[in-house]
């Protein structure tokens, strides 16, 4: 199985900081993979990296067989903060619509619409087509940009801390939604989290990023090892307890 993301001693540095040192994992395709670890850790910087949005100092990312850049049609992302104006009059369709085109739409086609309408039933929010986005809650928002980065069938998904900001009930539906993604064979998947519920759900191996790759296999193997997460994930009676911070 070759991989959806090989990841050779990869550097970043940002504002004269060392984020990213000699980062070295691969995700195979197919592969629903974890990201996690502490505030400040490189999570959010090695997927931008992984996009080809930010720059290496060394090393190497091959996304697809190819270059970040390259492979970036092929890949659907969801970003941890959804900024836009909210007093512009932008429907749930008209941004799905907007990725699957590559631009902002004058108008939408019956093509868009049900293009944005199917991919909306795959992430359970078919109702919410025509709604504005300023009406959204937290979970509805997720729903509305998953869609967004599923619409052009993807071969990979990355999905940066996608239940931030949501309530209790809209995170366990959000993870309903993911399981079922994860079905999807040929879908790789990588998923910055700090939730144990949703990498020992979802997550076939987690990667533990601070600064460098200090962690990478099976989730049990991963949550039970020695590092900064030791007894910040005591089991099965804090299941959805943060074993390691946002970032």
């Amino acid at each position: 199985m070759s991989e959806a993301i090989r990841a050779e001693g990869v550097t970043v540095d940002l504002g004269g900081r060392r984020v990213l040192d000699e980062v070295t994992f691969d995700v195979a395709r197919g592969e629903f993979a974890a990201l996690c670890g502490p505030n400040g850790g490189g999570k959010t910087t090695f997927l931008k990296a992984a996009l080809g949005l930010l720059p290496l100092r060394s090393g190497r990312i091959a996304v697809l067989d190819t270059t970040p850049k390259a492979a970036r049609p092929r890949v659907g992302y969801v970003p941890q903060v959804k900024t836009f104006n909210a007093a512009f009059p932008a429907r749930v369709a008209d941004v799905i619509a907007a990725n699957r085109r590559g631009r902002w739409p004058l108008r939408l086609t019956a093509e868009d619409r049900e293009a944005a309408r199917a991919v909306l039933v795959q992430v359970g929010g078919e109702r919410l087509l025509d709604f504005a986005l300023s009406r959204l809650s937290g979970g509805e928002m997720q729903r509305a940009y998953l869609a967004r980065a599923l619409v052009n069938t993807p071969e990979l998904l990355l999905l940066d801390e996608p239940t931030a900001g949501v309530d209790a009930r809209g995170r366990a539906e959000f993870l309903d939604v993911l399981a079922g993604i994860a079905e999807r064979r040929e879908l790789a998947v990588v998923l910055v989290t700090h939730s144990a519920r949703a990498v020992r759900r979802l997550a076939r191996r987690v990667v533990y990023l601070h600064t460098t790759a200090r962690a990478w296999g099976p989730p049990d193997e991963v949550l039970d090892h020695d590092l900064e997460l030791s007894g910040a994930f005591s089991g099965h009676d804090h299941a959805d307890r943060p074993f390691c911070e946002d970032a």
